[in-house]
């Protein structure tokens, strides 16, 4: 089994407050973990450490095999062509337009033409259900739901191998939030991509995770299969 992400002792600290204290978790190729954890438990953190956007204070973060902390620049940065990244609140840059929001993977990273630029975007867009007609729009004139379906967009972009996805889902209509994960789980399963994603609450029904984690008091206090957490779950309703 091919570990993808593994944490291994990582503490972190705000001031004097402890967010992290020797977490340990670790995600195989083509696995999907979801891990639940409530306000200010620092789910969002925890996405950033993984991607190499943070550094915990203390312990290790591998990913892809590559100890972060100690990869150069050059190294990070083709490892993170790699990722696909939902922040939390879609993090949309607010002074440029949709199209150009989503098509920023492919202009930073230097791989593609204008032409296939225009392809993958377009591709991508249809995909995630963004209209065409708010495309030049600025993400401040769009409603929630459009603005995640174009992160989404953006953090497919790449075809990734590794999805770090940061309640992607979150605050969209029942119906709505289920036919997107379902487009997240399509690609996972037909990709083999390692999937890493947090939120407050999973659901039972529309997840598709093949294992839970359970973030409480700094580390993973729970985890196992969807089955083997369900009566966790059905506590949360």
């Amino acid at each position: 089994m091919q570990i993808v992400i593994e944490a291994r002792n990582v503490s972190f600290r705000i001031d004097r407050r402890v967010i992290f204290e020797n977490l340990e978790f670790s995600l195989a190729r083509g696995e999907a973990l979801f891990i639940v954890g409530g306000s200010g438990s620092g789910k969002s953190l925890l996405l950033r450490i993984c991607a190499g956007l943070v550094f915990p204070d203390t312990g290790t973060v591998t990913l892809g095999g590559m100890d972060l902390q100690a990869a150069s620049k050059k190294e990070v940065q083709e490892l993170r062509s790699r990722i696909g990244f939902v922040f939390q609140d879609s993090a949309l840059i607010s002074n440029m337009a949709i199209y150009d929001n989503i098509a920023l993977p492919l202009r930073y990273h230097r791989k593609f033409t204008e032409t296939e630029i225009q392809a993958r975007v377009g591709e991508k867009m249809g995909l995630f259900g963004v209209d065409r007609a708010v495309e030049w729009s600025l993400p401040a004139m769009l409603s929630l739901e459009m603005r995640k379906r174009a992160a989404l967009a953006r953090a497919f972009i790449m075809d990734p191998e590794i999805l770090l996805l940061d309640q992607p889902t979150g605050g969209l209509e029942t119906d709505t939030a289920y036919s997107l994960g379902q487009i997240i789980c399509d690609y996972q399963r037909k990709k083999r991509a390692s999937l890493l994603e947090v939120g407050s609450e999973y659901s039972l029904t529309g997840g598709y995770a093949d294992r839970i984690g359970v973030l409480e008091r700094g580390r993973i206090v729970a985890e196992g299969t969807v089955e083997e957490m369900k009566s966790f779950l059905e506590r949360q309703k």
